[in-house]
């Protein structure tokens, strides 16, 4: 009885473990930024965070070409609110042309940091908070 008792202890942990990854890995990763960009909300915030900007021409068409590498979205919270984080790079040349992209809660607005070689270029005009949480997912 003690050795059945055991045993099914010991299946009941593996369950648990074994369902623990799966969960976390969900929770993990978030929408790439093509997929979001598909969506009409999403897409008319991106193009207000690029209106009047000058960007390169990598930027200014990824939105109808998805070209180039790009991770899955991050939650960050930001004033109690959990916003998407998403990265993109230009293809073969991800070390000097990234750019991380903050969409508020409802995907009605977004914020970007350009980072071209050296140079880091806001986009969007957002405030402290906004920066900062923009920050936390550059590397």
């Amino acid at each position: 009885m003690e050795v059945s008792m055991m045993l099914r202890s010991l299946i009941l942990a593996l369950l648990l473990l074994g369902s623990a990854p799966a969960a976390n890995a969900a929770e993990a990763d978030g929408p790439y930024l093509f997929d979001l960009l598909k969506q009409p909300t999403y897409l008319a915030a991106w193009n207000g965070m690029l209106a009047g900007e000058q960007v390169p021409a990598w930027v200014g068409k990824y939105a109808k070409t998805f070209d180039g590498p790009s991770s899955p979205s991050k939650t960050v919270t930001v004033g109690g609110e959990s916003y998407l984080l998403g990265w993109i790079c230009k293809a073969h040349d991800c070390g000097d042309n990234q750019l991380h992209v903050l969409f508020s809660p409802d995907g009605k607005r977004a914020w970007g940091l350009l980072i071209t070689g050296q140079q880091r270029s806001w986009l969007g005009k957002p405030d402290a908070a906004i920066q900062a949480a923009i920050q936390s997912g550059v590397e």
